[in-house]
């Protein structure tokens, strides 16, 4: 007889407890790997930033013969080769940004924060080193640009493609993006907590715990890998400053104000002249080359342009700048950086911005001292207190911006005035513009990251809610074909297609209804052609918001799907729409389902540019009225997506009666419903009232 297996022993009571307090602590703040993946991905930004601070001295030292402080060399370099470098340089960029990646053209943030709001933190794993390349050609030519932003765009880069190997989450896949910019901006500045607010306060948009973990993470290991060969230095060159007594602070609060309007010019110069560039009739891989040449003329003006300008940061910094360079470089300064990223230079702008604000408390500490000679704050801590100022102005993240100050002097004397400078700074810009310079982009592109509820929509890809394969006929088919393939789907349109199979229109069943009286329609007189409208379309990677304002715009229910040949490969109809707008609800995505303040008691959300979801009350007066009586699409250009009854939305029967109760679910541009509420109220959108 065999010997019974024994038992495992228990763990002992300690064990027990340490494991599960292991445990909740794991399910609280995420999984070790996760963390581990951070630190990886910081590691990885750290080496990275290594690399590009290298290659741009490389190439700097082939187009001027000096890898280092351009602006004490420029004046010595032949001006045609100071020409030649930033046109070369600026072909290499358009080459690269036109047939490798184009999204290594401008500053790179905007396109790190829609990866991480859209696309769930996806980024191409050859964005890291097209980005590198590009950055490099410009910055070391002459590139009036910062190298943190290009660093911020390879750090998320990295981390998106880190996290994509590990197929991590959605969820987590965005934190690991965000957590590589910070590590980008902490190894560019050797300022890790900057850096860690940085992508919490403008990439992730979230302080959260889950996120903020990692994303500290990344910016601890991605400052240690580059201390190993920055050292542990601050980025500047930060002389001990003379801080004034209490009541000199007040200063501050005048100097933010100028830093507040210097920022919305800044954005404003940079936006005009990318959409000057874009209606230049050159070839887009030449305009970079366009873009350095008339910045190497600028450079020629003032050699502190160059590049980076460390240097140059650092002389303001001791007050060893002349009035004259001051007040010359903060007037060229933003125009050659808004040149160089306008025509497609790659660069950044969080360092151009502290160079402009470190300008801007120069001259203010002169026309000061001017006024007042007794002052005793020196010209370097206003300058400190500029950079800060600016930053906070164009970036909107004024944390980030008195962290790094804190970080850069470790003086905590100066903090007060850069936080009433910071404070001013971002009132006035936030007052005068509603973007910053990274979100300006992203609102041309549609995107608006302070309405979730867009956002939602914006990361469906129409390919995941068309329907395939829709109902279509040839130009010619008779009218009892089309009715007949009404019955065979119910998104209420047939489509109407040529002999190629490109799309040529579509049929609603309204349209047909008209000619069934007519007995010769259905001898084969009447074809598809006759009754046919033009076809509004999308395209597969299109997203569910764009194809909402088209069905708004157009007053339609279904939206044809073309490939680039527009050839007929699916379909999108307005109850798809509703399906998902119902779900992202239901996941708590929206934060504006029920009834709005201002609405009058009315439930309405907004979904996109200019166009709302409402829920109306029928008057009493239209009780017996129907839909179609209404006509609502035709007069007023809204849409009726649902009748809802006794507290349940149904689908939209255009004949179905309305009885007392009944509140109707439409959609439409803000005007449209307006005057539709205003009929509906007075019960006088019957036909003929």
């Amino acid at each position: 007889m065999s010997k019974p297996a024994s038992l495992p022993a228990p763990l002992p009571r300690w064990r027990e407890r340490a494991r599960r307090r292991l445990g909740a602590l794991g399910n609280v703040t995420g999984e070790p790997q996760f963390f581990a993946a951070a630190c990886v991905v910081g590691g990885l930004t750290g080496a990275a930033a290594i690399a590009l601070a290298e290659l741009i001295r490389g190439v700097q030292f082939v187009a001027i013969g000096a890898p280092d402080l351009a602006s004490y060399i420029v004046p010595w370099v032949p001006a045609w080769r100071v020409l030649l470098a930033g046109t070369t340089g600026g072909f290499l960029v358009g080459v690269v940004t036109r047939y490798l990646a184009s999204e290594v053209r401008g500053h790179g943030v905007p396109d790190v924060m829609e990866a991480v709001a859209l696309r769930g933190g996806r980024i191409r794993r050859r964005v890291a080193i097209t980005r590198s390349i590009a950055s490099a050609l410009t910055i070391g030519t002459g590139g009036s640009v910062g190298r943190e932003g290009p660093i911020v765009q390879v750090g998320a880069a990295v981390g998106s493609a880190v996290g994509q190997a590990l197929r991590l989450p959605t969820d987590r896949l965005r934190t690991l993006t965000a957590a590589g910019a910070a590590g980008g901006i902490a190894a560019a500045f050797n300022a890790p907590i900057a850096g860690a607010f940085f992508a919490l306060e403008v990439i992730a948009r979230n302080f959260a715990a889950p996120t903020f973990g990692p994303v500290v993470l990344c910016a601890v290991f991605a400052t240690a890998i580059s201390r190993l060969y920055f050292g542990a230095a601050p980025a500047f060159v930060v002389p001990p400053f003379r801080v004034g007594p209490a009541w000199e602070t007040p200063f501050a609060a005048a100097l933010g104000l100028g830093c507040g309007l210097l920022s919305v010019y800044f954005i404003v110069l940079l936006g005009s002249l990318e959409k000057l560039s874009a209606r230049l009739p050159i070839p887009v891989v030449l305009k970079p080359a366009l873009g350095g040449f008339v910045v190497g003329l600028l450079i020629l003006v003032s050699p502190n342009l160059y590049g980076v300008g460390h240097e140059t940061m650092d002389a303001t910094l001791v007050g060893a700048l002349p009035i004259a360079t001051l007040v010359l470089l903060l007037v060229l300064k933003p125009l050659a950086t808004s040149i160089t990223l306008a025509s497609g230079g790659s660069g950044g702008v969080f360092l151009p911005s502290l160079f402009i604000g470190g300008l801007a408390g120069g001259v203010f500490h002169t026309g000061l001292t001017a006024v007042m000679p007794g002052t005793v704050t020196s010209s370097g801590a206003f300058a400190l207190v500029g950079m800060a100022a600016v930053l906070a102005g164009t970036s909107r993240a004024p944390v980030t911006a008195i962290l790094l100050a804190f970080e850069l002097t470790h003086d905590y004397g100066v903090i007060l005035p850069v936080m009433l400078a910071c404070a001013v700074s971002t009132l006035v810009a936030s007052a005068l513009k509603r973007d910053s310079i990274y979100t300006a982009k992203l609102t041309e592109r549609g995107i608006d990251l302070d309405r979730p509820e867009d956002l939602a929509l914006r990361r469906v890809p129409v390919r995941d809610v068309m329907q395939p394969n829709p109902p279509a006929v040839r130009l010619d088919a008779p009218l009892d074909v089309v009715l007949g393939r009404f019955l065979d789907s119910e998104i209420g349109a047939v489509f109407v297609i040529d002999g190629n199979g490109r799309l040529a229109g579509q049929v609603s069943i309204h349209d047909v209804k008209a000619s069934l009286g007519d007995p010769a329609s259905l001898g084969g007189i009447v074809v598809a052609g006759d009754v046919s409208e033009h076809a509004v379309t999308t395209t597969p990677d299109g997203n569910v918001a764009d194809a909402l304002d088209l069905l708004a715009r157009e007053g339609r229910e279904v939206l044809g799907v073309v490939d680039e040949d527009r050839r007929l490969i699916g379909a999108v109809s307005l109850r798809s729409v509703t399906d998902v707008i119902a779900r992202e609800a239901l996941r708590g995505e929206y934060v504006g389902v029920s009834a709005l303040e201002g609405r009058r008691g009315r439930e309405a959300l907004r979904l996109s540019t200019g166009v709302e979801v409402r829920a109306l009350p029928v008057h009493a007066r239209l009780v017996g009225e129907t839909v179609r009586t209404l006509d609502v699409r035709s007069r007023w250009h809204v849409s009726v997506l649902a009748l809802r009854r006794d507290g349940v939305d149904d689908g939209v029967d255009p004949d179905r009666p309305f009885v007392a109760g009944d509140v109707l679910v439409v959609m439409g541009e803000d005007r449209d419903l307006e005057r539709f509420a205003e009929s509906l109220r007075r019960g006088a959108t019957a036909a003929g009232t």
